[in-house]
């Protein structure tokens, strides 16, 4: 131990740059993952906010909601453990009618329409009633705020704002909840209105399902997203090969500054210092220069995040961010275990005359 921190202190230079390699390559690593992990998220993160079992589709949908039409029939037909609830779901373009530009103002959303009780409802305490909704916050970067109005684009219909859910994305749109019936007379028209929805959301198990209905996990719903898998697949792959890679290259750059070394450790056999002693200053120094340089990353990655999160699709992964961790860990340790079981092999005259 004294070696190591003796060693440190002395060349502080060059264990200064190594710290700020390492800090750089984490950092960028970290961040990667946290983009991915991001995009991924706002992809999903209405649908996770469910906390359900089991969303039931019309088998003719062929996986795609907006395409699934259900009636109270349907709903009656379906039998759960626990409780169910409809939704509607249709994509929409709302704008500012207040703005400057009302063009400028035009933002892709998500309608979904719910039952004032329903579990999916993101703030219980608010009543949706006529044309009041509740928004997303990312729509605050629009500049809208409680009791402000939009229009959708092809109607003249405004919609009141009354509250601001947190991380409800749908397919990395804001999602905006309203009364069915609300939802009903915008997707259909309000004239004679059809009692019609898009799904049935359950939670508990389902004892009876009809034939022309299908039931997806909200895992394997998720997977039906167009894009999603293929996005998740490309960004996982990418992520995988840079945490391999880079982890190595961190092996191989432990293992080359233990080598560079060789000369000072056979001075140090020579005085009958122990192979022990020197193996473990080695294993030692490199555990504080892989954890300097990673604590420095994951900060500055997290400072980052706080940031930028309004700005780009930013999320934090803790599983991730374990396994990157301790791959650098593992490649660095093994890096310096390989070279020291080099040096420590080495005659100590021969090093010392090479």
């Amino acid at each position: 131990m004294f070696l190591a921190f003796k060693e440190l202190k002395y060349s502080k230079t060059k264990f200064a740059l190594i710290i700020i390699v390492i800090i750089l390559v984490s950092y960028l690593v970290y961040f990667l993952t946290s983009l991915a992990n991001g995009l991924a998220s706002s992809y999903t993160n209405a649908i996770e906010k469910w906390d359900s079992d089991h969303i039931v589709l019309t088998v003719d949908a062929n996986d795609n909601m907006m395409m699934s039409y259900m009636d109270i029939t349907d709903y009656d037909s379906i039998v759960s453990s626990e409780t169910k609830t409809k939704l509607g779901l249709f994509p929409a373009v709302i704008n500012n009618p207040k703005a400057d530009d009302v063009l400028a103002s035009r933002v892709d959303v998500y309608f979904f329409g719910i039952d004032d009780d329903s579990f999916i409802k993101p703030i219980e305490d608010l009543t949706l009633e006529g044309n009041q909704v509740i928004v997303d916050e990312s729509l605050k970067k629009e500049n809208y705020d409680i009791g402000d109005s939009f229009k959708v684009t092809g109607s003249d219909e405004e919609y009141e704002i009354i509250g601001f859910s947190k991380s409800t994305t749908y397919q990395s749109a804001p999602v905006v909840y309203m009364s069915l019936d609300t939802w009903q007379a915008y997707r259909y028209g309000t004239e004679n209105t059809p009692d019609l929805f898009s799904g049935v959301i359950i939670k508990g198990d389902i004892s009876s399902l009809d034939s022309e209905l299908m039931s997806y996990s909200p895992d394997e719903y998720i997977s039906t997203l167009p894009g999603y898998t293929a996005q998740v697949l490309t960004f996982s792959v990418m992520i995988i090969f840079l945490i391999i890679i880079t982890a190595f290259v961190l092996g191989i750059f432990i293992y080359v500054l233990t080598i560079q070394k060789t000369s000072m450790f056979g001075v140090m056999k020579a005085q009958g210092i122990s192979n022990r002693y020197i193996g473990s200053s080695v294993i030692l120094q490199t555990f504080l220069l892989v954890a300097f340089g990673i604590v420095i990353g994951l900060v500055s990655t997290t400072l980052t995040g706080f940031f930028l999160s309004d700005i780009i699709p930013f999320a934090t992964n803790l599983l991730f961010y374990s396994i990157i961790t301790i791959a650098f860990f593992i490649f660095a340790l093994f890096g310096a275990l390989f070279s020291v079981n080099a040096v420590l092999k080495i005659d100590p005259l021969k090093a010392i005359g090479g």
